[in-house]
């Protein structure tokens, strides 16, 4: 065979080699849209996780406070006392997700949130109960900061503006925990219900969990531009790039 037969044979027949390559570089172009997949998938669980456990606690405050005895004023002292937790919490969440990654923020935080849950109802006085939902608080603020702040950095890969859903998986998660609360309360005395809201909620955070401490925070695509827009343009979005709520 002459030489310019063989290139052309070997243009229309692939090798082994260059039939490897094609494979595998689908492959390896599929697999990012699985992790964002997959990542979506787990993020939504937290969101609802999020709503699902803070519905449950709000059904059982009537019980909270004849168990605690406190005055309406007193009782509005103690739930002031989420607000508390959750503001300073918000305001610290930024370093713990630049130190640790707003995926392993979100798995510990959401594991805080589910236990803490389970404080209010071994409490029986206004002050502890102000006490224990300083802890709630705190796990209630800063779940919603670093979930948020992982959902900015899938939207940004996705390109698609995707964060609805994910305000709407927490509405159902709450419409969800109220409404068990409504069905059970007068079965179930507050200390076993919110038992059972942190048994769910850890294991929702166990399941989901594994795949965001898994799959690392992906990274916005890069568009293509010519080196003389993309070096005037970086000039001019450079210190806003990759910006997160983590790093208010």
């Amino acid at each position: 065979m002459s030489v310019s037969g063989s290139r052309l044979y070997s243009h229309f027949v692939p090798t082994p080699n260059k039939t490897w390559t094609a494979i595998t570089g689908k492959r390896a172009a599929a697999a990012p849209e699985r992790a964002l997949s997959q990542l979506r998938a787990a993020l939504t669980v937290f969101f609802a996780l999020d709503g699902f456990v803070f519905a449950g606690w709000v059904a059982r405050i009537p019980a909270i406070k004849d168990q605690t005895g406190a005055s309406a004023g007193a009782l509005g002292l103690a739930l002031l006392c989420v607000s508390v937790g959750a503001t300073a919490t918000m305001m610290t969440t930024g370093w713990l997700c630049r130190r640790f990654g707003s995926h392993a923020t979100t798995v510990g935080l959401a594991v805080l949130l589910s236990l803490s849950v389970t404080l209010p109802p071994l409490t029986h006085s206004a002050l502890a109960l102000g006490l224990v939902l300083l802890v709630f608080g705190t796990g209630f603020g800063g779940l919603n900061v670093a979930m948020n702040s992982a959902a900015v950095d899938l939207i940004a890969a996705l390109r698609r503006p995707v964060m609805p859903s994910f305000h709407a998986a927490f509405s159902l998660g709450g419409m969800a925990g109220a409404g068990l609360g409504g069905l059970i309360a007068d079965h179930l005395s507050p200390t076993r219900h919110l038992a059972l809201l942190a048994a769910v909620g850890l294991v929702l955070a166990a399941g989901a969990g594994r795949t965001l401490l898994s799959v690392p925070a992906p990274s916005p695509p890069e568009t293509a531009t010519s080196p003389a827009a993309g070096a005037s343009t970086g000039a001019r979005r450079g210190p806003a790039r990759g910006w997160s709520p983590c790093s208010a």
